[in-house]
């Protein structure tokens, strides 16, 4: 799978909530490189995710005549440009409130501003946010829905894919079947469980961990220990490089919730990625669905 971004054109129903809303910005908010486009009567707001010591950076189609940003002293980096914004939070806000951010531009042309939510996520940001006020061609929208369909058809694909390789008979069978393994590539263990690091925030602990190489793949698997008493079920996940480069896993694979308790759970996080890619160390964050978060360092793959 090649390195994610999620970039893509976002319409204002995907990406924003009411400006009433408060509890729905916690269920969802856009990362990666984002394309935001606000009409002169615009009344939602864009809902954003920030990471600590991650930059997100906002590039407008007009210039800034100021920049209204609540909470400004908890953020290590604020830079405004004339067009553009950078903010990196810093650690500190790992449990923060969503944050309101508002922008006013020069020029009087309407709207004369723009609201943003920003929305602390444990693991992701919105990296690059293009903010675009002027209306677009025709031909701008016919590119738009031809992207979406490339983007619906290589869902279908990857849907019968999965059907195939998870509705087969499993084990070595189902990874020969699926294509996995070749006379060549077969499957490389590596127990990495006195390798990686635990960030002190993290949710649960980890009591043992394991990571494999197949052909065009990699995974790892966690023994995951919850000291608290509300259950833990994984709902997504992300590797990141040592560059900030981004591996989207595929989707969990009937994630069980993890209890209070010695025997844990176990979480299997795959990977499509070449050998090129998935080399060196890695950043592994999971987050269930109240965004409690489990961050592992120093994740590697055999070789």
């Amino acid at each position: 799978m090649p390195l994610a971004s999620s970039a893509g054109l976002l319409a204002m129903a995907l990406l924003a909530v009411p400006p009433d809303a408060e509890l729905a910005p916690r269920a969802f908010c856009a990362a990666g490189d984002l394309r935001v486009e606000l009409g002169a009567d615009a009344t939602k707001v864009p809902v954003l995710c920030i990471h600590p010591e991650m930059s997100t950076n906002l590039f407008f189609d007009a210039k800034l005549a100021r920049v209204e940003l609540e909470g400004r002293e908890r953020f290590r980096r604020v830079l405004e440009g004339d067009d553009g914004l950078t903010l990196v939070p810093s650690e500190e806000m790992h449990d923060a409130e969503p944050v309101h951010l508002t922008i006013y531009f020069r020029d009087g042309a309407a709207p004369a501003s723009a609201n943003f939510l920003l929305v602390m996520h444990p693991a992701l940001a919105a990296r690059q946010v293009d903010v675009i006020r002027l209306t677009r061609p025709v031909a701008f929208y016919k590119q738009a829905a031809r992207e979406a369909e490339d983007r619906a058809r290589q869902c279908d694909e990857d849907k019968v894919r999965m059907r195939a390789e998870y509705g087969g008979p499993g084990g070595l069978r189902g990874l020969r079947l699926a294509g996995l393994m070749d006379e060549q590539t077969a499957v490389a263990v590596k127990e990495i469980t006195d390798l990686i690091k635990r960030k002190p925030r993290s949710a649960l602990d980890v009591q043992n961990a394991w990571s494999y190489r197949a052909k065009g793949r990699v995974m790892a698997e966690l023994q995951l220990v919850n000291p608290g008493p509300k259950p833990w079920t994984p709902v997504e996940a992300v590797l990141r490089g040592p560059n900030g480069e981004e591996l989207k896993p595929l989707p969990l694979w009937k994630p069980e919730p993890i209890l209070l308790g010695p025997d844990g759970g176990l979480v299997m996080v795959e990977v499509e990625a070449t050998k090129k890619q998935a080399q060196g160390a890695y950043t592994l964050t999971l987050w269930d669905a109240d965004r409690r978060a489990v961050t592992l360092e120093n994740v590697t793959f055999p070789q």
